[in-house]
């Protein structure tokens, strides 16, 4: 574990991968909370008028909506989200399904075939050896 520092209030925690405190963590759970339930009673409102009722800030609803904890369908929201790779408009999270599902095919075909290089790198002559550096110090 890492000591980090929060990237809400600063102090400083022990991270397991998260960047924010776990008191930030709660908080920003309770917050998610109050969010859902207004959209529940409320749907389709804008994300301004969510962030006036419940007085959640825009940019933490739309961090929500990006972390696909949020559909922007029931959400009119003014704020595009693209994703990152073509520049697609999404509903939520950071990529587009296709873009998405190139990646996890990518990431899980085989990889290419070794190159003449790997294939020749057990070979003594690409090695260094100690002796070979003993060996240009004496001439």
């Amino acid at each position: 574990m890492n000591l980090i520092n929060c990237q809400e209030c600063g102090k400083v925690f022990a991270s397991a991968g998260q960047k924010v405190c776990p008191n930030c963590r709660k908080s920003e759970e309770e917050k998610y909370e109050l969010v859902k339930d207004y959209l529940w009673d409320h749907p389709n409102s804008t994300v301004k008028t969510v962030s006036e009722a419940t007085g959640v800030e825009e940019k933490l609803i739309i961090k929500f909506i990006k972390d696909n904890r949020l559909q922007s369908d029931g959400l009119a929201i003014d704020y595009s989200l693209k994703c990152k790779i073509c520049d697609k408009e999404i509903a939520a999270g950071v990529y587009c399904e296709s873009c998405r599902t190139k990646m996890i095919n990518d990431l899980s075909s085989k990889p290419s075939q070794e190159t003449e290089k790997d294939k020749n790198k057990g070979k003594k002559s690409d090695k260094m050896f100690i002796s070979d550096r003993f060996k240009k110090k004496e001439r």
